[in-house]
């Protein structure tokens, strides 16, 4: 029997229907030309899920590869139209190998928040660095403490659909700046009974700060912040900001 995350992995398109994915790419391909040093050709997404936006950005004339940990994700991104442009590859986003550069890092949907562990972040910047071309850039999204506190906090949100129902409980911890969700998912099955699964997902807040310390150890350094898909510098009440950092260029002597 599959377990949580499987089935998960099955409906996520359709939980994330309502994000336009053809904005996402064209916000984050205007953040790379804007702030990279180099032209961007090749683009690497840590945590790509099943890669709906690995797919538009190929689609603007990127060579893209797709890295998760998680085997059905990638089947699923897999089998969609478009997918034969991208390499998908099955490896941990804290520890993974590249056979070449790249120009530019993207991680997509606050993966940066599922990572809970300080020294993993690091780790992860600390490959970023190493193979990212000078010049290039590492971009991603992360959510706010707002958003983990008070928006999310305490409360019980349901997803309703004609194959599925998802329901998930949140408990923000303020020591940890973590949220625990505690979801449950009704799957409808051929003979129109429901099997249940039950999962965890945890994120955890990060200052901006912290995430300019690990790139700064790691050797990158922090150009811009940004607003939720937005020319804006955040505010008080964003929910979601994104974050952009640059290797040095190169000398040639």
């Amino acid at each position: 029997m599959d377990n949580f995350y499987d089935c998960l992995a099955r409906h996520y398109d359709e939980m994330q229907s309502d994000m336009d994915v053809r904005q996402w790419a064209d916000y984050y391909s205007s953040l790379i030309g804007k702030h990279s040093g180099i032209k961007v050709r090749t683009i690497t997404d840590l945590g790509c899920g099943t890669g709906s936006v690995d797919i538009a950005l190929a689609r603007l004339g990127y060579k893209v590869t797709g890295i998760d940990s998680a085997e059905e994700m990638l089947i699923m991104a897999s089998a969609k139209s478009g997918a034969g442009k991208i390499i998908w590859s099955l490896q941990d986003i804290t520890d993974f190998e590249l056979p070449d550069k790249t120009d530019c890092f993207i991680s997509v949907l606050d993966t940066m928040d599922h990572i809970t562990d300080e020294k993993a972040v690091e780790r992860i910047f600390a490959r970023v660095s190493s193979c990212l071309n000078g010049g290039g850039v590492f971009v991603f999204d992360v959510i706010t403490r707002k958003h983990l506190a008070k928006t999310l906090a305490d409360n019980v949100f349901y997803e309703d659909y004609e194959d599925f129902t998802l329901l998930w409980l949140n408990s923000y911890d303020n020591n940890t700046r973590t949220n625990t969700a505690e979801l449950t998912l009704f799957e409808r099955q051929e003979d129109g009974l429901f099997i249940r699964y039950d999962g965890e997902l945890v994120e955890r807040f990060y200052p901006e700060s912290f995430f300019v310390k690990a790139a700064k150890k790691a050797g990158l350094e922090h150009l811009a912040s940004y607003d939720e898909l937005s020319c804006d510098a955040p505010g008080k009440d964003s929910e979601r900001i994104f974050l952009v950092f640059g290797k040095p260029s190169e000398v040639t002597v």
